[in-house]
């Protein structure tokens, strides 16, 4: 299982890997280990959050990720 909390300018979701029929142990490995402020592509399915999530601006709803790849990798140690 993996949580990433994905930024589009200003509005924030949570998205979420778990190991399924749909996703490998690899590739929650690798989303896990993918820095912050990386750009990614992801494609997920949108679901109704169980309870309100108050650390990301989109407090309603979560993203199951089906398929994620690494478009840009940050700097390991951002200069800020």
């Amino acid at each position: 299982m993996c949580f990433m909390m994905l930024r589009d300018q200003y509005a924030t979701v949570q998205a979420g890997l778990f190991v399924d029929d749909n996703t490998s142990k690899g590739m929650v490995t690798y989303a896990s280990k993918i820095p912050k402020e990386s750009i990614v592509d992801v494609k997920a399915k949108v679901t109704k959050a169980g309870q309100e999530i108050v650390s990301c601006t989109q407090s309603k709803v979560e993203l199951t990720v089906l398929e994620i790849w690494t478009v840009n990798k940050s700097a390991p140690m951002l200069p800020f």
